[in-house]
């Protein structure tokens, strides 16, 4: 996997108990094109701390243009920002 390190806009859902669930994530390419990717399947999570901070990161597949992508989701709790940290 190749280290990306964007910012992404992302629709999550969050149950009562407080668990997380990114669902879909829309991203910015290079070229400026906007692209959604919707998260087909999450492969792997962990709660981690990045800088101090909470984080939980997501290890999440999808198809994307006929082709299964892997790729790295981490949200910061704190501040709820989304990144994509490897794809």
């Amino acid at each position: 996997m190749k280290l990306v390190n964007k910012n992404i806009d992302m629709i999550s859902w969050t149950s009562r108990d407080g668990s997380v669930t990114p669902v879909r994530f829309r991203l910015e390419e290079d070229d400026g094109e906007t692209v959604i990717i919707k998260v087909g399947r999450i492969i792997q999570t962990e709660k981690n701390k990045f800088g101090g901070s909470p984080t939980l990161c997501f290890l999440c597949s999808s198809i994307v243009n006929n082709a299964e992508k892997i790729y790295e989701l981490t949200c910061n709790c704190d501040s709820q920002k989304w990144l994509l940290r490897k794809i």
